[in-house]
């Protein structure tokens, strides 16, 4: 059972540290940008919506998110015994508001794990990415913009999960694997994981 929540700006690497700790536990790992950018691919009225929102880098509304994310949040750790949220929530008003509902389903988060990073390596990266995978959503206006977007809205998060006592801070500007082994350190204070690498979930 574990219950995480990943919390860096854009580029720090959520997704493959995500992938990662979800291959070695076995839980589902949610993305909310793979879900936003799935409805979008659908082209329902919904998908346009979001489009209009993530085009110009802007944040979704709080109600559409958790429309889109609360029942995957439920069937997850159903399924799985656990959830690790990739990118969300990105508001304190989310995160109070995901609190709750937790409270109300018995879905209380065990940790935040936050990734930190320069903003020229995240620049850097986010080009990079954009240049690999023909993103639209990745050019240098719009990176400076969601940049700026994460540090108004989504910086209060920190000290938010920091006095909750669940915040672990991961420097992210490192190989992958030192960030692994840091990871995995971190996690197994908290009983969330085993110290020594394994064969993945038993």
């Amino acid at each position: 059972m574990m219950r995480l929540i990943m919390l860096s700006p854009p580029g720090a690497g959520k997704g493959t540290h995500a992938a990662w700790l979800t291959a070695e536990t076995g839980v589902a790992h949610i993305s909310s940008g793979d879900l936003l950018r799935a409805e979008i691919a659908r082209g329902s009225d919904l998908g346009r919506r979001l489009a209009e929102y993530t085009g110009r880098g802007a944040l979704v509304p709080d109600d559409v998110m958790f429309d889109l994310i609360t029942p995957v949040v439920v069937a997850a750790d159903r399924d799985t015994g656990g959830y690790l949220l990739d990118g969300f929530p990105r508001t304190l008003p989310q995160a109070l508001r995901a609190e709750e509902i937790g409270r109300q389903q018995d879905l209380g988060v065990d940790a935040v794990v936050y990734l930190v990073a320069p903003e020229p390596v995240l620049v850097d990266r986010l080009l990079a990415r954009a240049a690999e995978q023909g993103r639209a959503d990745d050019d240098p206006e719009v990176i400076s913009h969601r940049l700026a977007v994460y540090a108004e809205a989504t910086a209060p998060l920190i000290d938010h999960y920091r006095a909750r006592g669940v915040l672990l801070e991961v420097d992210a500007d490192r190989p992958v694997a030192d960030i692994r082994v840091d990871l995995r350190h971190r996690l197994a204070e908290r009983g969330l994981l085993d110290d020594e690498p394994g064969d993945g979930p038993g």
